[in-house]
């Protein structure tokens, strides 16, 4: 599909984060705007769509394969690089137990092993309007919801015991229970509850847990400027683990996005 000449507006930023980068925050949805360089190889904890708002980024994967996308759906722990030369990329994450999850594969078809493009134009209009015009937080998850064609329920195709623990960990990002306690709670063995939960989270249990422990620490970060306190508030050690495992997942070092994110959410 051709794409507008309008929606290649020129983004030539001066310094690497010339453009403050931008942040919203749901229980099960995370939306981050900003001008991208070099993310080393990472892998999140959920499903991911990013949009280059005016430029393609490009993906390099293990495998050694650099493909440029104007939209791409990343798979949960799958290992990428990604580099947009400086210019404006949109990044939404949903849980996959979410029905914000639910509705979206219902109506867009992906693959969950590998990177699919996304050609709709629509996705690059709808991103463009909210980092330009900066709607309140409930109007961005309006225009979301319109995006998705959400429906106000949806059925989820998970299983209740795991969806009661990924929602546990959710809430409880700090807590430290074993994968044995975990499980026995919801009446599985061990080796049971790990094959479930990787069947519906696509990543491992601990995964999951330091996934959702930086996403608590991330959420703390745009509210108070202290990452020491962010790191320890989620149930890390301290804030250089934070960095490490913020890194390996996000491809940057935390410090680098928050200390100049435009706090303009409410």
């Amino acid at each position: 599909m051709l794409l507008n000449n309008k929606l290649y507006k020129v983004a030539v930023p001066e310094t690497q984060y010339c453009f403050r980068p931008n942040i919203f925050m749901w229980p099960n949805c995370t939306l981050l705007f900003g001008p991208l360089q070099h993310l080393t190889f990472h892998s999140m904890g959920s499903v991911a769509i990013n949009v280059g708002l005016y430029h393609p980024f490009l993906i390099t994967t293990e495998n050694g394969a650099h493909t440029p996308y104007r939209c791409a759906i990343i798979p949960a722990g799958y290992k990428h690089q990604l580099n947009a030369n400086g210019n404006i990329v949109a990044c939404l994450i949903m849980e996959k137990n979410s029905n914000e999850f639910v509705n979206f594969k219902r109506h867009f078809s992906f693959h969950e092993s590998f990177i699919t493009g996304i050609a709709d134009i629509k996705w690059i209009e709808c991103f463009q309007k909210i980092y330009q015009e900066k709607p309140s937080k409930i109007e961005t998850k309006q225009l979301l919801n319109q995006l998705f064609s959400a429906d106000t329920m949806s059925n989820k195709n998970i299983d209740p015991r795991i969806d009661s623990i990924m929602q546990f960990i959710q809430n409880n990002p700090d807590s430290n229970h074993s994968q044995e306690y975990l499980a026995s709670s919801v009446g599985l063995s061990a080796s049971r509850f790990r094959h479930l939960f990787r069947q519906h989270s696509d990543i491992p249990f601990r995964r999951y847990r330091m996934w959702r422990r930086i996403l608590s620490a991330m959420d703390t970060l745009h509210k108070v400027d202290n990452l020491t306190y962010a790191a320890m508030e989620a149930g890390f050690t301290d804030s250089s683990h934070f960095n490490r495992c913020f890194r390996d997942t996000f491809g940057v070092n935390p410090s680098l996005v928050f200390k100049n994110i435009d706090r303009f959410e409410v």
